[in-house]
C-alpha cells in the first residue's frame, strides 16, 4: 500500500512523520475531515514515507520482540516489565491533570535528572481557524504544565521530526501508540533518530476525533470557534472535563466522557482499526485506573506499564523521591481497568476487520496484535450503522433534533 493509498482510503493519522521524506513537503488541513494530511508529488515515489506510515499498519509483534524479547507478554497487554498504580504528590500538577498527572511528573522528572536535555510536549493554539494542536521540544517547566491534558484529536508532528533532527542531545518523546509507533519505523532507517530519542512514552489510547469534533460542540453552544482562547478535553482531576471559552467570555463545560454524544462524529476512520490499546512499543506507558477503589480515594491514580527494567527502575526512583505515590497492580486489574478498550481492539477487531473488508474497506497490516478468533458479527455491525446513521445526520444538520428527540439534549 503506497502512501497515496493511505490517504484516499482514509486510513491517515494526520501525524506527519511521513514529512521525514524529502518528497513529502509539509502537512496541510483538510477543513471538510478536520484533519492533517500529507502534501505529495503523486508523480514521485515516496519509499521512505511508505516505511514510515504507521496508518498503513505495522509489525507490532515482530517490532516489539525486538526492544522487548525476554518480557513478560500477553495479548492484551504487549511486553511489559512491570505494572503499577500512581499518582503525583504535586496537588499543583493533580489539579490540571486528567488523571494521576504522572505524564507530566516523569518528563518534569527525566529532565531534572539531566537524564535528557529535551521533552517532547503538545498544547493547542488558537487563531481564526480554532485550536489546532502544536507538537515542539521544550526544556521548561512552564511549557510542560502548561501542555497538560490529553488531546483527543489529531496531532501533526512534522515540525517536532524536523526539531529533532536539527538539535544535539537527548529526547524523551511522548505520544499516541500509532505516533510511537511511527517513531520506530523512523529510528530502523536513521540512526540519529535512534540516538537522540533516548526514550519512548505513550499513553493509553482508544482513538480521537476530527476537528469538526471541537467546532461542532462549539456552535452548539454559541461559542464562537474563530474567537476560542481556551480549550481542554479533559482536565482539572479524575475523571474531568471539557471546557471551551472563546474571547467574549462565553464559556462551556462538560464532563468527560458525557460530551461524547453532543456531536455526531466518531472517532476517524483509521482509529476504529487499530490493535494498540495501550502503547506497545513504548518504553513506558500511562492510562487511566478505571478501577473503583482508585476512583473512590480522595487522589486520582493512574496506572503505569513499564517495558524495561530501566523504566522500572525511574519509576522507583521518582517514588523514593515522593515525587509520586504509586504500588503495583496485578495484569487482571491493569486489564480490567482497560475493558473496553482492550476488548474492542484485542477481541473484537478480527471480526471487526473482516466486516470492513466485506464492504470494501482496505484495511491496515499488522503481524498480530489481536485475537484471530471470529465472534458474532451482530455488534459491529449495530456499532458500524450506528457511527455512520449518527454522522450522516450531523452532516446534515439534524444531529441535535435527533439527541432531543431521544431526550438526551445536545
Amino acid at each position: 500500500m503506497d502512501i497515496q493509498d493511505v490517504v484516499k482510503k482514509d486510513l491517515c493519522l494526520g501525524c506527519g512523520i511521513c514529512t521525514y521524506d524529502k518528497n513529502v513537503s509539509k502537512m496541510s488541513y483538510n477543513s471538510y475531515r478536520g484533519i492533517y494530511y500529507p502534501k505529495f508529488d503523486r508523480n514521485k515515489e515516496h519509499i521512505i514515507a511508505n516505511e514510515l506510515c504507521p496508518g498503513k499498519g505495522y509489525e507490532i509483534e515482530k517490532l516489539s520482540s525486538e526492544l522487548y524479547c525476554s518480557l513478560n507478554n500477553s495479548l492484551e497487554l504487549g511486553r511489559y516489565h512491570s505494572l503499577f498504580a500512581g499518582h503525583s504528590n504535586s496537588k499543583a500538577i493533580l489539579q490540571n491533570a486528567s488523571s494521576g498527572g504522572l505524564i507530566t511528573e516523569f518528563l518534569l522528572y527525566l529532565l531534572r535528572e539531566n537524564l535528557v536535555d529535551y521533552v517532547v510536549v503538545t498544547k493547542f493554539e488558537y487563531s481564526i481557524n480554532g485550536p489546532k494542536t502544536k507538537t515542539y521540544l521544550t526544556n521548561r517547566k512552564e511549557d510542560i504544565l502548561e501542555s497538560q491534558g490529553s488531546k483527543y484529536c489529531p496531532v501533526d508532528v512534522s515540525n517536532v521530526i524536523q526539531e529533532i533532527r536539527k538539535i544535539d542531545g537527548r529526547v524523551a518523546y511522548l505520544g499516541t501508540p500509532c505516533q510511537i509507533a511511527g517513531i520506530r519505523n523512523l529510528q530502523k532507517i536513521d540512526k540519529d533518530f535512534d540516538h537522540k530519542i533516548f526514550i519512548t512514552i505513550a499513553n493509553f489510547c482508544g482513538g480521537f476525533k476530527s476537528y469538526n469534533f471541537i467546532r461542532k460542540i462549539a456552535k452548539r453552544h454559541s461559542i464562537n470557534y474563530k474567537n476560542i482562547n481556551f480549550f481542554r478535553f479533559r482536565g482539572g482531576g479524575q475523571p474531568g472535563s471539557m471546557l471551551i471559552k472563546d474571547s467574549s467570555n462565553k464559556t462551556f463545560e462538560a464532563s468527560y466522557k458525557l460530551y461524547g454524544g453532543y456531536s455526531g462524529f466518531s472517532k476517524i476512520h483509521r482509529c476504529h482499526l487499530c490493535v494498540d490499546a495501550t502503547g506497545e512499543l513504548a518504553d513506558i506507558s500511562f492510562g487511566d485506573a478505571w478501577l473503583e477503589r482508585y476512583l473512590q480515594d480522595k487522589w486520582p491514580w493512574s496506572v503505569i506499564l513499564t517495558r524495561t527494567e530501566f523504566t522500572t527502575k525511574l519509576m522507583n526512583d521518582m517514588t523514593s523521591k515522593k515525587n509520586i505515590s504509586m504500588e503495583p497492580i496485578s495484569f487482571d486489574d491493569v486489564c480490567l481497568s482497560q475493558r473496553s478498550n482492550i476488548t474492542s481492539k484485542k477481541y473484537r477487531q478480527y471480526t471487526r476487520m473482516r466486516f470492513y473488508k466485506r464492504l470494501g474497506y482496505i484495511l491496515p497490516k499488522y503481524d498480530g496484535g489481536y485475537k484471530k478468533e471470529k465472534i458474532s458479527i451482530k455488534t459491529e455491525i449495530l456499532v458500524f450503522s450506528k457511527h455512520r446513521i449518527n454522522e450522516l445526520l450531523e452532516r446534515i444538520g439534524l444531529y441535535k433534533y435527533f439527541r432531543i428527540l431521544i431526550g438526551k439534549g445536545y
